[in-house]
């Protein structure tokens, strides 16, 4: 009769310990879901890409064209700068676009009093440009 006893205790007992076991994997891996929700979102925020882009804005001589107006465009948005003395220019978003799909162009317009005006589409990713400017025939 001891030994009975004792064999139920310890079915009993593994029992016990084998639903404790699942109920806690399961709170445990619930959590984990939930947490890898949150910390993808954290990543995707860190990660998403803020669109910038810089360059230099020059002269069929290849001197700088101080002034001058860079306008990209994509989806919705318009992004307006003017290149420094030096032709230089960056081009930087506010906050960056995590919710949407970059698009592989971006529209760019380049324009300068006594040129002519220059339309291209810019890789999305392209990370620097140089823009070279004509200049505008002044033939009446």
């Amino acid at each position: 009769m001891g030994a009975l006893r004792y064999l139920l205790f310890i079915a009993a007992g593994l029992v016990v310990a084998s639903v404790l076991f699942l109920g806690l994997s399961w709170i445990i891996s619930a959590n984990f879901e939930a947490g890898v929700g949150i910390v993808e979102r954290w990543i995707v925020r860190a990660t998403c890409d803020q669109y910038r882009l810089e360059g230099a804005v020059r002269d069929t001589q290849g001197r700088p064209v101080a002034y001058a107006v860079i306008e990209a465009s994509y989806h919705n948005a318009r992004l307006t700068t003017r290149s420094n003395v030096d032709g230089s220019f960056v081009l930087a978003a506010d906050e960056a676009a995590c919710d949407r799909r970059p698009p592989r162009n971006v529209q760019l317009v380049v324009m300068a009093d006594g040129f002519r005006p220059k339309s291209a589409a810019v890789p999305y990713d392209g990370a620097t440009i140089e823009v070279t400017l004509d200049a505008r025939d002044f033939r009446p």
